[in-house]
């Protein structure tokens, strides 16, 4: 199962730095199929925040543009190089090594005339992990040929509600032997139709209940959800 290599993963390195990766890529994802363009500094601002993270620093030139932001003693660098399409973000401990951490990358492929945002390892994987088992988001005109093992992400950005969207299998898995919360790494409980993690506020749910899931909060899903 695609979980496994990730977990093992995540227990060897604390968790933190894989999930929030999933969350910005599941973020950036959603994104890109709605507003069909990579978001901008001000989204990513806003994302980061939402994740407990604030800015410390920020470096700007004719066309790269390079944030950093903070939570206790975890780091995160957003380098944006629009003219390339182009979004990288890496997470990583700030009294560690650099190494430890994990980089997201959003790009638009020319040669393939894609999308692909991917979670990708600073160093090299512990023995007898050969990935973190997450495969890239790969979107073509606009739509997912390819997802991450969770499927996709979805934020409601007024009314703070974070949903990580499953495949239906992936979704019972999780139920079924009561995994941690795979961005906190904390505990679940089990809701009517969704998982819930206490800790960092994020519901996960099965691609069959997401609209049920949806309707409890009264929320709607469109284009009017992200709001810069």
């Amino acid at each position: 199962m695609k979980l496994v290599p990730s977990v093992a993963y995540l227990r060897i390195q604390r968790q933190f730095y894989v999930g929030y990766s999933m969350a910005l890529a599941g973020w950036i994802g959603e994104h890109l199929v709605i507003r069909k363009a990579l978001p901008k500094p001000s989204f990513v601002d806003r994302a980061l925040k939402k994740l407990g993270f604030s800015l410390v620093g920020e470096d700007i030139g004719d066309d790269e543009y390079s944030y950093f932001f903070k939570r206790k003693d975890i780091g995160i660098s957003a380098f944006f190089e629009p003219s390339n399409d182009l979004l990288f973000l890496q997470v990583y401990p700030l009294k560690k090594r650099l190494s430890s951490g994990v980089s997201v990358r959003a790009q638009y492929i020319e040669f393939y005339d894609q999308f692909v945002v991917s979670i990708e390892p600073a160093q090299k994987l512990p023995p007898g992990i050969r990935s973190l088992g997450i495969n890239p988001l790969i979107l073509e005109d606009y739509y997912p040929v390819s997802t991450p093992y969770w499927g996709m992400v979805h934020e409601d950005w007024e009314n703070d509600l974070k949903i990580l969207v499953m495949r239906d299998e992936i979704f019972e898995e999780l139920e079924r032997n009561e995994y941690r919360c795979p961005i906190c790494f904390s505990e679940l409980s089990v809701e009517d139709n969704y998982l819930k993690c206490h800790t960092c506020g994020f519901l996960y749910t099965a691609e069959s209940e997401f609209e049920n899931v949806i309707s409890k909060f009264s929320l709607g899903i469109g284009e009017e959800e992200i709001i810069f």
